[in-house]
């Protein structure tokens, strides 16, 4: 076996495993209700509604008056 071909066994290996296992670990973290990744998920995703809601807010009188 060359370098090349230990490379392309080690990439795929790597690939097979995020693929699967990792997936399956992310979604055990995510679904617990106490787990510090859900919490911070969570959190983000609500700081980024409240951040899309404030910059259509402050926008409200272009959506009002320059759309048509």
């Amino acid at each position: 076996m060359n370098k090349q071909e230990v490379t392309s066994i080690v990439k795929s290996e790597i690939k097979k495993f995020v693929d699967d296992s990792l997936d399956k670990e992310m979604k055990k973290f995510v679904n617990r209700k106490g787990s510090k990744t859900r919490g911070e998920l969570m959190k983000t995703i609500s700081d980024s509604m409240e951040s899309v809601y404030k910059v259509l807010w402050q926008k409200r009188d272009f959506w009002k008056k320059d759309i048509k």
